[in-house]
């Protein structure tokens, strides 16, 4: 997997964190994942659950941060279905990529 790659490779001069947001295809939404079966979440410690799975999953070591139930961080960066931010030392977007995981 390239994130991961990414990661280890430049981990020591750059912070890298996984951002786990609402469930974009879950299997109780309107265009439920085929491969995937996870309801929306109804609270934060469901949210969690599905979290730790997929980085188990996809065996992902970076730092893991998950939305807050409001999706404040989803909104703010319009992180569906996949989204790629390099952040500045201070704070501004350096780079924002496109919609993914294309």
């Amino acid at each position: 997997m390239r994130l991961e790659e990414t990661y280890q490779e430049f981990k020591g001069k750059a912070d890298f964190y996984l951002i786990y947001l609402k469930e974009a295809h879950a299997s109780d939404g309107r265009r439920p994942s085929r491969s995937v079966k996870i309801e929306q979440h109804k609270t934060l410690a469901e949210r969690k659950k599905a979290a730790t799975g997929c980085v188990a999953d996809l065996n992902l070591t970076m730092p893991l941060l998950i939305d807050d139930m409001k999706n404040t961080v989803g909104d703010a960066f319009n992180g569906h279905p996949d989204r790629l931010f390099i952040l500045s030392p201070d704070g501004t977007v350096a780079y924002r990529g496109d919609r993914g995981p294309w």
